[in-house]
């Protein structure tokens, strides 16, 4: 039976995470249509709809900084 650490470390995925960093970062917001970090709009207060300032994309990721950067490999 496959664990936890088997699942989350597949070496074809690239790097392994072994160390887990209490300061990731604040909350930031990734556009994947602009393919950088932006700051949004909520129209919603309660929805969970954010619209970039510089594109007016809704194809936002949410994440802390560091986690935007490895995921979508920003330097």
């Amino acid at each position: 039976m496959s664990n936890y650490n088997d699942l989350v470390n597949v070496e074809e995925l690239g790097n392994k995470k072994t160390e887990f960093n209490e300061e990731r970062g604040d909350v930031c917001f990734y556009c994947k249509d602009c393919k950088k970090i932006v700051e949004v709009e909520r129209p919603n207060p309660t929805g969970y709809v954010f619209v970039c300032k510089e594109c007016g994309g809704k194809n936002i990721a949410i994440g802390t900084k560091e986690g935007i950067k490895d995921a979508y490999r920003i330097k």
